[in-house]
């Protein structure tokens, strides 16, 4: 027990440290230019992220030591006491209560600790990822307190927060990773037995290939893990990060569309119905829990608060007026879709422009979204296209189909590898191949670059097929097909000199 209430004692002392540093970077951070933007330069920003790997350091030790010392399972060893005299009760009773006491700490601690970790790596990971959200920086938990910001957020975002969190929980088959199989085949006239695992989609042409008639016994295919992102810690602090950093937007956006379909008449209902609702602290009309040990006071503050209600004619025959009625089900219906909205939209370009920019290789290193799929199916990302659909304007770039982008880069990753071509160009080729040069250059991508590997698709035979597959115009590709221009023009001459 000492030894927790010491490494209880260290990890506060640290993480008020950590306290600090937060409210240090969110000061930083609100520092704005006449525009409104951040403009933080890339000394500071550097030791932020010396800073961030210190306290991750120090973090991952202080959990290590946790779950040593039994954090993880704080019940393990209590054991049952026994008594039977007044006296034997109490000391029972007492000490249940400390080892309560103590086992809450424990939990707390740890719980803290792996959101502090987790804020921390998400930080590192926009900062020195190119497709990385700095913005996003100053709203991460860093000190661990994620219960704390979310309980006093507004209960809208609190909801809002929770059907999030719910559309990352849905289980989807991801994408094939291998296939295992179990084979007969015929080796020196005998017959022979083998279990084989592939990364070919194409089994039945590898099997022709290496092993001639043989028989497919069993098959199975392996699929990546379900979960966009497999960590509750990460999930939880990522939407709480996305809420704090699109709050202006949604408050913007809400007022906006608030004064565009409300009447003036309703507006000015629906705030003297709150200012007259909030008098009597009658929180469960809503649906929250009514103690029966005060009914009669409940039933007399509801008497009193419809009256006051009728008086202003806002109530009448029982109920709520028509127009009352339609206007708070109208605000309530923009809160929840332009907070839900605004939120997936932006979690969902930022998700975009790191699976576009990031080959496999860097997305597995990268600890920007810790315990996202390397290589998600089209499935796990739908949501993004839904975001893009709705009616708001956040300056993204909803004009491209940013599923049919990853989707066909996701299917390159995989057959640029095959034939030794570099991987970091893969988005720009899909941009130009589906768009254009504008596009291209709007996302970072040099031309020249692009230009080389479309040079290398223009000669493999297998890449043009899965052009015409997808149904893209193969001429974007083979007019940079350099030896077939050249036979061309050999015939060309050929012909001018009969």
């Amino acid at each position: 027990m000492e030894d927790s209430s010491l490494l209880i004692s260290e990890f506060n002392e640290y993480i008020t440290k950590i306290t600090e540093f937060r409210k240090e970077i969110i000061l930083l951070f609100n520092k704005t230019d006449i525009e409104g933007n951040s403009n933080i330069d890339k000394s500071k920003l550097n030791d932020i992220l010396i800073k961030l790997k210190e306290n991750l350091k120090k973090l991952e030790d202080l959990k290590e030591k946790m779950e040593l010392c039994g954090f993880d399972t704080p019940y393990v060893g209590v054991g049952t006491l026994k008594g039977k005299g007044e006296n034997d009760i109490y000391e029972i009773k007492h000490y249940s209560q400390y080892l309560k006491k103590m086992v809450d700490e424990k939990k707390g601690a740890l719980e803290r600790v792996k959101y502090a970790i987790v804020s921390h790596k998400i930080a590192i990971g926009n900062i020195t990822n190119r497709a990385g959200n700095i913005n996003l920086i100053k709203n991460l938990p860093y000190d661990g307190l994620y219960d704390e910001l979310l309980i006093n957020l507004p209960s809208i975002y609190i909801k809002t927060h929770k059907k999030i969190l719910e559309l990352f929980e849905l289980n989807y088959k991801g994408v094939l990773t291998s296939i295992t199989m179990n084979i007969i085949y015929l080796e020196n006239g005998r017959r022979k037995f083998k279990r084989l695992k592939i990364e070919e989609e194409d089994y039945d042409k590898y099997i022709a290939e290496h092993y001639k008639d043989a028989i497919i016994t069993n098959l199975k295919h392996n699929y990546t893990k379900n979960k966009l992102i497999s960590d509750k810690y990460v999930k939880k602090t990522l939407i709480l990060a996305y809420i704090f950093n699109c709050y202006s937007e949604i408050e913007q956006s809400i007022s906006y569309e608030l004064n565009k379909q409300l009447t003036i008449k309703q507006q000015q209902m629906i705030k003297e119905y709150l200012e007259i609702k909030s008098k009597y602290n009658l929180e469960y009309i809503d649906g929250g829990v009514l103690d029966y040990r005060k009914l009669d006071e409940y039933r007399l503050k509801t008497a009193e608060l419809y009256n006051e209600l009728e008086k202003k004619g806002l109530y009448k025959n029982g109920k709520l007026v028509d127009e009352l009625e339609e206007g708070l089900k109208t605000e309530k219906e923009i809160y929840e879709n332009i907070c839900y909205n605004i939120i997936t939209k932006n979690i969902g370009n930022d998700l975009f422009n790191y699976y576009l920019h990031n080959t496999p290789d860097d997305r597995s290193r990268s600890s920007m979204y810790p315990t996202l799929l390397i290589t998600p199916s089209i499935d796990h990302l739908k949501w993004i296209k839904k975001a893009d659909n709705c009616n708001i304007d956040n300056n993204s770039n909803s004009n491209i189909d940013k599923l049919k982008i990853l989707n066909l880069k996701f299917i390159f990753e995989k057959e640029f590898i095959k034939y030794n071509m570099p991987l970091k160009n893969v988005g720009g080729v899909v941009l130009y191949l589906y768009y254009n040069w504008d596009i291209v250059k709007k996302y970072g991508y040099n031309k020249e670059e692009i230009e080389e590997c479309l040079k290398e698709m223009s000669l493999n035979s297998n890449l043009m097929n899965i052009l015409k597959n997808n149904n893209i115009d193969t001429k974007k590709v083979e007019k940079y097909n350099i030896v077939k221009k050249k036979r061309t023009k050999k015939f060309l001459n050929a012909l001018n000199d009969l």
